[in-house]
């Protein structure tokens, strides 16, 4: 199995889903547990440790942050697991940058505030013999929001950490406001808005807590996971990650041989110093493209390639013509 798709009651519904295509897909339970009000689920494939907690209408905390009556599903990654620790503290958990305190897990967050459930659709994907695993959820017609976790393609295999990566919308709590510096009042590549798809911040100085993608790393002093950002100042973690710089003005547009739109590869480096950037590598079987030419769900087939895309938010409105693409694997 490599792409399911379906409906989903809410969040609980759709990672139980989940659960049970991680589990065809080679990855290993840990953690199943029903808490009120929602789940903990944490898996493994390998050294890949991912952590998960989904919530409908509970007190839900992200990144120190405690709020109630909120829906979601939070992520994060770690080193190993151990059934002692909270689910998102297990062994070299993400960690904010700051003092190492109580209360200093990071952790991603998909918000669900236009809609609690149900979800007319999801789509799971599973690519690289199932290492990486991607979700795209639309939440309501039309309007799309993800998360994923896997390993990079790495430009040097013994890369520390595995090329280990997740991602999700953001790293703090998000409402339904639509007013003009809020998340949903404002186009998506402005500072107001959040990461929405992986590693893209590499040249949008958004604000902390607006990036929701995370990369496994170590380099000089640093041991942990980095987090997508301009600089160690927009993102909660200790250390910085740079991915697809300058996207909308160097690959928007469709080539004018086949009308297909430029897929543009999602590639994350890390940086050192001042600026000076570590190449990682890249996340396998998803692209960034312009989908003037294609409504959401499409497909389209390049060589013996089957791709399927989807807006970054919504075609046309806030997200304009910016399309996510994934490889449909067989």
């Amino acid at each position: 199995m490599s792409y399911e798709t379906g409906t989903a009651t809410g969040p609980n519904d759709l990672l139980d889903k989940l659960r049970l295509f991680c589990i065809a897909e080679g990855w290993t339970i840990n953690r199943n547990t029903s808490i009120t009000g929602g789940t903990e689920l944490c898996i493994n494939k390998g050294t890949n440790y991912i952590n998960m907690k989904s919530g409908e209408n509970i007190n839900l905390r992200v990144n120190g942050t405690a709020t109630n009556n909120k829906y979601g599903i939070l992520i994060n990654g770690s080193d190993g697991y151990d059934a002692g620790d909270d689910w998102d503290r297990q062994d070299n958990y993400s960690r904010q940058s700051g003092t190492v305190s109580s209360t200093d897990q990071y952790v991603s967050h998909v918000p669900f505030v236009t809609n609690f459930g149900p979800f007319p659709a999801y789509h799971f994907y599973s690519l690289n013999s199932g290492d990486d695993i991607h979700i795209e959820i639309e939440v309501s017609t039309g309007i799309y929001q993800r998360f994923g976790f896997g390993k990079l393609d790495l430009y040097d295999a013994t890369t520390t950490g595995d090329g280990r990566y997740f991602y999700a919308t953001c790293s703090e709590h998000q409402t339904d406001s639509t007013a003009i510096n809020s998340w949903l009042g404002t186009d998506i590549m402005n500072s107001n808005s959040m990461e929405e798809v992986p590693f893209r911040s590499g040249s949008w100085a958004g604000a902390r807590g607006h990036n929701g993608a995370a990369v496994r790393c170590a380099f000089d002093t640093f041991d942990n996971w980095a987090g997508s950002g301009y600089t160690n100042n927009t993102t909660e973690l200790e250390e910085y990650a740079i991915g697809v710089q300058e996207y909308p003005l160097l690959f928007a547009g469709v080539n004018p041989l086949n009308q297909v739109g430029v897929l543009c590869p999602v590639n994350v480096s890390v940086a050192r110093g001042s600026l000076a950037l570590h190449p990682l590598g890249k996340i396998h079987g998803i692209r960034y493209m312009d989908m003037t030419n294609y409504l959401p769900g499409d497909e389209f087939t390049l060589g013996s390639d089957t791709w399927q895309v989807f807006p970054w938010y919504n075609k046309g409105g806030r997200s304009q013509e910016l399309g996510i693409a994934y490889l449909k694997e067989t």
